[in-house]
């Protein structure tokens, strides 16, 4: 990525022995951004590491990147997760200098056989009944003032599968 990711909608995703689950990958010199990300309904069984934000992931295409190029990282909202034999919840590492904002875990339920289940730096955001307890830069609640920094899914842009016609903030 150096140009843009946005309005991904994931949903009904399955992981089963699988070294990663949800990951999003950048590193300094990439710019560009991601942004606008709701993943729901997910279910891990014997996952390795259930979500992932790599800011290390280096790669370059040629030698005329600029270094000094930052990714905009924000409003990424991952919603009702299970998951069992978890070794790490999460491993969140936005880039010193660039924090990567408004990252919102809502309804997250793993079984972790880690002593240390989160593994968060230069991340801001919120959280809401997330097991085991989140990092300390998403322990701040969602409820009841920050469910508009958080990304919401637009009614057109859900799967033509959910009927849901009611009012986005009170499916939360």
């Amino acid at each position: 990525m150096s140009g843009g990711v946005s309005e991904v909608y994931a949903e009904n995703l399955y992981f089963f022995d699988s070294s990663t689950a949800i990951t999003i990958k950048t590193a300094r010199g990439r710019g560009g951004y991601v942004r606008n990300i709701y993943i729901l309904n997910v279910t891990l069984v014997g996952v390795d590491t259930a979500i992932r934000f790599d800011s290390t992931f280096s790669p370059h295409p040629d030698d005329f990147y600029d270094p000094n190029a930052l990714p905009v990282i924000e409003r990424i909202t991952i919603k009702d997760v299970i998951g069992n034999n978890i070794k790490v919840a999460g491993l969140l590492k936005g880039i010193e200098g660039d924090t990567f904002h408004h990252v919102c875990l809502l309804n997250i339920a793993l079984t972790v056989t880690s002593g240390s289940p989160w593994n968060c730096s230069y991340i801001q955001g919120y959280s809401a009944m997330v097991s085991p307890e989140t990092c300390e830069p998403l322990k701040e609640s969602i409820y009841p003032n920050h469910s508009s920094d958080c990304y919401h899914l637009s009614n057109h842009l859900r799967s033509s599968g959910n009927q849901n016609k009611g009012s986005w903030l009170h499916s939360w």
